[in-house]
């Protein structure tokens, strides 16, 4: 598989945990995809853009990082690793500048933003599911 990536010329990373990396990006996706429906509607453009908005987010992504920690799941990519360690403030900063982007502009879209919504509700439900499964509670529950 290695040969296929390089024959083509793509970046690629070999994971040894594969279910660690698949739950940390869920989590990740819970948390950043979450605000794109509001009292089942999709938020508007200048509700998104709030630092209310990017708290949620904030919040939320500590929240399940924390709790599937508590669940051994090793978080990877790494990298999020360092979120549990910043600040609200500059992650509140951060997640408000990405929610003035084209992308999440795109992604609130009525088409995206209902796919997205079903996927998150999807998602979440798994992670309560896995989460009661090894008795962690966490500290938020992401409609």
């Amino acid at each position: 598989m290695q040969k296929l990536f390089k024959t083509a010329k793509l970046p690629y990373v070999i994971k040894k945990d594969m279910q660690a990396y698949l739950i940390t990006h869920s989590v990740s996706d819970i948390a950043m995809l979450s605000f794109l429906h509001s009292e089942n509607k999709i938020i508007d453009k200048k509700t998104a853009r709030t630092r209310k908005t990017a708290r949620k987010i904030t919040f939320t992504l500590k929240a399940y990082l924390r709790a599937i920690q508590k669940a051994d799941v090793s978080i990877d990519p790494p990298m999020l690793k360092m979120v549990l360690k910043f600040p609200n403030l500059f992650l509140d900063l951060f997640f408000m500048t990405w929610l003035r982007t084209k992308m999440v502009r795109d992604m609130m879209l009525p088409d995206y933003a209902n796919n997205a919504n079903n996927e998150i509700v999807q998602l979440s439900n798994d992670l309560m599911k896995f989460l009661s499964q090894h008795d962690i509670k966490s500290e938020i529950h992401v409609q």
